[in-house]
């Protein structure tokens, strides 16, 4: 959360506010879980991943993996929603009106 408020500094926004909230989802078995995971466009950035579909046997392991954590009769899958808000200070422009544009890259 920090981070992305840096972030909005550095790209010459002012006065970030940020705050952010954990929300539980729950379902009935692993195949939606998954189906809302690819829905909303998630998926494993983990270095080193297979990149092809997975087989059957390692679909039966998720499945009994995900199955420990269900809690009274549901599955839950936890997100950490992040919000934020900035300021754009007005642009400043040289003595002949050009807009002056900042980049927080050196180029």
């Amino acid at each position: 959360m920090h981070d992305i408020g840096d972030m909005l500094k550095a790209s010459g926004f002012a006065a970030p506010v940020m705050d952010m909230e954990i929300i539980t989802l729950t379902y009935d078995n692993v195949k939606a879980v998954m189906q809302d995971l690819r829905s909303i466009g998630a998926h494993n950035a983990t270095a080193g991943r297979g990149h092809g579909m997975m087989g059957k046997a390692v679909w039966l392991t998720l499945q009994e993996n995900y199955e420990r954590f269900r809690k009274n009769g549901k599955l839950p899958a936890t997100f950490e929603v992040i919000y934020g808000h900035a300021w754009k200070p007005k642009s400043r422009v040289t003595a002949d009106g050009a807009h002056i544009i900042q980049t927080p890259f050196k180029l």
